[in-house]
């Protein structure tokens, strides 16, 4: 998941995204992390693999968090994630790049507002959908072949 951690990080620092958040972390965000702030992070990754194909089935979470008194940052933040699919911003239906990999899908799926104390939190859930590219299978298949044959 090492790539899609760093895509879905690479893809941010380009967006318009980037400019409404301080910075976007993986997993956990320091604790002097300066407000309005995102995590990403894994919920879930179910593999399918079958004869022919190698599938990531993935659950992703953003996290935005906000110290307005209102909604209204966090509300805008969420419009940004979302972004635009005509003017080709935003995660909604993104065609993600990652090496060793080709996006099937990236869908979001659930969101929610909460507010925890003074502190606004939407979470977003995008589901993913990824191929492991057939010819990074094949050198990771000889590799772990030639690792048995020479034990």
């Amino acid at each position: 998941m090492k790539n899609l951690f760093e895509a879905i990080y690479i893809y941010y620092k380009q967006d318009p995204l980037s400019s409404v958040l301080t910075d976007l972390y993986n997993t956990t965000a320091p604790s002097k992390a300066i407000f309005p702030y995102g995590v990403f992070s894994l919920v879930s990754d179910t593999p399918n693999w079958t004869f022919t194909e190698n599938y990531e089935n993935c659950l992703i979470q953003f996290n935005i968090f906000s110290k307005e008194k209102s909604s209204l940052q966090a509300c805008n933040i969420f419009e940004a994630i979302k972004g635009d699919r005509e003017l080709g911003i935003g995660f909604d239906f993104l065609d993600l790049e990652l090496d060793n990999y080709t996006l099937v899908s990236l869908l979001r799926e659930v969101s929610q507002l909460v507010q925890i104390e003074d502190v606004w939190q939407y979470n977003i859930t995008y589901r993913i959908l990824l191929q492991k590219d057939p010819t990074a299978s094949r050198i990771t298949f000889k590799q772990c072949l030639y690792n048995l044959m020479s034990i």
